[in-house]
């Protein structure tokens, strides 16, 4: 196994917990769960994607793309991405709609700049 290989059973507890579900370890001991939100399921639409852009010391500029409806939280993405980004000296998050950015590829590194940030957080 390299360096880069997750074993399936860690891979499949990672999908569930992002899921929201409980996963269960091979060692009982080991056992979690994620929360669930309490109010039910969350029936937010998802109508357009965002892209985060973000800076981190020693790394490679990096985005990747979201929902606009934070379903965890029940809450749109734009009141809680914010508290969701690493925080520090150096570190730097900032958000803009997909839509404003065509062709934008969030696999390339370093991740290009967004246009028409809606917002940011961190030393930017």
């Amino acid at each position: 196994m390299n360096a880069l290989t997750i074993p399936v059973t860690l891979a499949s507890n990672l999908m569930l917990a992002a899921c929201g579900l409980a996963f269960v370890s091979a060692a009982p001991s080991e056992a979690g769960t994620v929360p669930i939100p309490r109010s039910g399921p969350c029936n937010l639409p998802t109508t357009r994607d965002l892209i985060i852009w973000q800076r981190a010391p020693q790394l490679q500029d990096s985005a990747f793309e979201v929902g606009d409806a934070d379903l965890v939280h029940c809450k749109p993405t734009l009141d809680t991405w914010g508290a969701e980004q690493p925080a520090g000296p150096g570190y730097c998050s900032k958000i803009a709609w997909a839509s404003d950015n065509p062709s934008y590829d969030v696999d390339v590194r370093p991740a290009p700049p967004l246009k028409k940030v809606i917002d940011e957080v961190g030393d930017c």
